[in-house]
C-alpha cells in the first residue's frame, strides 16, 4: 500500500523482532493456542516522540486506514480469525510462524472450513470488542514496565514448556529437560521483557506537527 516513506519506517518480516517470531518454533503456542497475531505491516511514524507504543500504526491494504497499533494491544489474544481494520472490518494479513505455517498446511482440511463460514463473524465480534473497549482505570507511569515485565514471565513461561517437551524428546531424561527448561525459559523470558520495557518506553526522534491521516 501507498504511505509516506519520508514519515514512517516500515516493518515486515525482515525485522529482527518479527523475524524473530517467524523463526522460533516455541511462539506456534501463541498462534494457534492463544490466539496471538502479528501484523504483516507495521508503520512506524519517525516525526512523532511519544513511546514507541503510540507511534505504531497497523495500515489496512484494503481501505487505507491507519490504524493504531496501541488499539490492538489492549486485546493481543483472541485473534484466531486475524487481525481486523477498525474501519472497514476487513482482515489486515499477518505474518506466521514457520512451524504454525508447516502445521496449518497438513491441516487444511481441518481448519477450511472455519475460516470460509465462521472467520467473518468472529473478525465482526473482535471489531466491536475494539471500537466499544471495557472501561479502564488511569495508567500509571511504571504500567510499561510492569507489561514488560508480565510478558517476560508468560514467555519465560512458554519456552520453558517447549524446551522441556525437547529435551524430553531428545531421550535426555525428566531431570535434564527440567534443567534445560528452566534456565532456557528464565533466560528467554528475562530478554523478552527487557526488550518489550525498552520497546514501549523508548521515545520518538522528532515532533510530529499532526496526527496521521489515511493515504
Amino acid at each position: 500500500m501507498d504511505y509516506d516513506h519520508n514519515r514512517y519506517d516500515a516493518w515486515t518480516w525482515k525485522h529482527p523482532l518479527i523475524l524473530h517470531w517467524v523463526l522460533n518454533p516455541g511462539l506456534v503456542f501463541n498462534e494457534l493456542v492463544l490466539g496471538q497475531r502479528i501484523p504483516r505491516l507495521t508503520l512506524i511514524d519517525t516525526q512523532s516522540e511519544a513511546p514507541m507504543a503510540e507511534r505504531q500504526y497497523i495500515p489496512c491494504p484494503h481501505c487505507q486506514a491507519m490504524n493504531p497499533a496501541s488499539v490492538y494491544s489492549k486485546a493481543p489474544m483472541g485473534n484466531y480469525a486475524g487481525l481486523v481494520c477498525l474501519e472497514c472490518g476487513g482482515e489486515i494479513p499477518t505474518v506466521k510462524n514457520a512451524l504454525t505455517w508447516l502445521l496449518l498446511m497438513a491441516s487444511w482440511p481441518l481448519w477450511a472450513p472455519f475460516k470460509r463460514y465462521m472467520a467473518p463473524d468472529i473478525l465482526a465480534k473482535q471489531r466491536a470488542k475494539l471500537l466499544n473497549p471495557a472501561p479502564v482505570t488511569t495508567q500509571s507511569r511504571t504500567q510499561p514496565t510492569v507489561s514488560g515485565l508480565k510478558l517476560g514471565v508468560i514467555f519465560g513461561v512458554l519456552m520453558g514448556l517447549f524446551f522441556f517437551v525437547m529435551g524430553m524428546l531428545d531421550g535426555g531424561g525428566v531431570g535434564a529437560a527440567l534443567t534445560s527448561s528452566a534456565i532456557g525459559g528464565a533466560l528467554g523470558g528475562v530478554f523478552f521483557g527487557v526488550i518489550m520495557k525498552l520497546f514501549l518506553t523508548v521515545a520518538g526522534r522528532r515532533a510530529a506537527p499532526e496526527p496521521p491521516s489515511k493515504h
